[in-house]
């Protein structure tokens, strides 16, 4: 019997790709002038450099000769903001400044005598950068922060404290050291940096981060990030998720005392060999819930590149989590008032990374 000669068609996704993104809904895809609008980032950016300021004043102004300073330091933090929200090279966000002068303007950059928005170079971002250092980043992820609080988009009832290893752009790098790597690699000591993050449950977002060398242990990291953070937000949460290595009874002693929330850590018996009279500070079901943080650390490593950014010394590291971090907050801030709190956690399907779906 002959086969039926049949007309060329598109290819057809299996009924189950099909469900999955029946159940996901569209993604938003939301391009940069319109992230850039919407949000009032230029607005925010100009209160972290306000806020940055009060911390470190800023360096003294050159003396006579030389040509002033053309671009407002509001104006470069929002350019490296967006740099990192869509993962670009400082040539690269030079390029498409140029290419889009209505987005260049949205970033408060000046115009020249034709009226056109002057673009700092490639090397002029790189050194003011460098110059701003990093209380202007982490001032801005503070001030993003807050904004999340404000607006309910972070409830920080629940939260969740842990570790991850920066692996070092240098071998020679001055600010790195060797510290014991991650089950799951398959070389037992790595080079570089940790991040000790302070997420709350309920969004999947961070609060507060502290860098420190690899070699550092976890423990002290703690009651400084729980600190830090009820300083700058005045949190009263409920729950405070620790793995094994931040086992101590003084901190968890301090967390039920001072911060009047429940310490759930598993017990480590390496820090206390005598169990007895011990409170019951987890169960089985509740150390599950700490997987918030693994999928939060892997979702920004692995989508921002934080696992071995190209940069070298403490500032320049603490710098790039802290735009990466405020990255992940301004992506929620994006996603919630679309009426898709279902995607505060994912950028590639909030960003408008496929530009034939998005509306310039």
């Amino acid at each position: 019997m002959m086969p039926l000669a049949l007309e060329p068609q598109a290819p057809v996704a299996p009924p189950s790709y099909q469900r999955a993104q029946a159940k996901q809904g569209p993604a938003l895809h939301i391009n940069a002038l319109t992230l850039v609008t919407r949000l009032h980032l230029l607005l925010l950016c100009r209160l972290a450099v306000q806020l940055a300021h009060r911390r470190c004043p800023p360096p003294l102004p050159a003396g006579p000769g030389g040509s002033p300073r053309t671009y407002r330091e509001e104006s470069l933090l929002l350019i490296s903001l967006l740099r990192t929200l869509w993962r670009l090279s400082y040539q690269d966000m030079h390029d498409w400044l140029e290419s889009w002068p209505a987005l260049a303007l949205a970033c408060g950059l000046p115009v020249n005598q034709q009226g056109q928005p002057r673009i700092p170079s490639p090397s002029q971002q790189c050194k003011r950068r460098h110059a701003a250092g990093a209380p202007v980043h982490e001032s801005l992820f503070i001030v993003a922060v807050l904004h999340a609080l404000r607006s309910r988009l972070i409830g920080a009832r629940d939260l969740i404290i842990d570790s991850a290893p920066i692996l070092a752009w240098r071998r020679h790098d001055p600010d790195a050291a060797y510290g014991h790597a991650p089950a799951q690699h398959p070389r037992p000591l790595l080079r570089g940096f940790r991040v000790h993050t302070l997420i709350c449950r309920g969004s999947g977002l961070p609060l507060f981060f502290l860098l420190s060398p690899a070699n550092a242990h976890d423990a002290p990291f703690a009651q400084r990030l729980l600190t830090w953070a009820m300083r700058l937000y005045q949190l009263r949460p409920r729950v405070v998720r620790l793995d094994a290595a931040y086992w101590g009874l003084h901190l968890i002693a301090w967390i039920h005392r001072v911060l009047g929330a429940v310490a759930v850590v598993p017990w480590n018996p390496k820090n206390q060999k005598n169990r007895s009279c011990l409170p019951p500070t987890w169960t089985k079901e509740e150390l599950g819930k700490r997987s918030s943080i693994e999928r939060f650390f892997g979702r920004v490593f692995l989508f921002f590149h934080l696992q071995r950014p190209p940069l070298c010394g403490w500032s320049e590291m603490a710098s790039q989590v802290a735009l990466t971090y405020a990255a992940s907050v301004i992506v929620g801030l994006a996603a919630k008032p679309a009426g898709r709190p279902d995607l505060i956690r994912s950028p590639k399907r909030v960003l408008a990374h496929l530009w034939e779906d998005s509306e310039l």
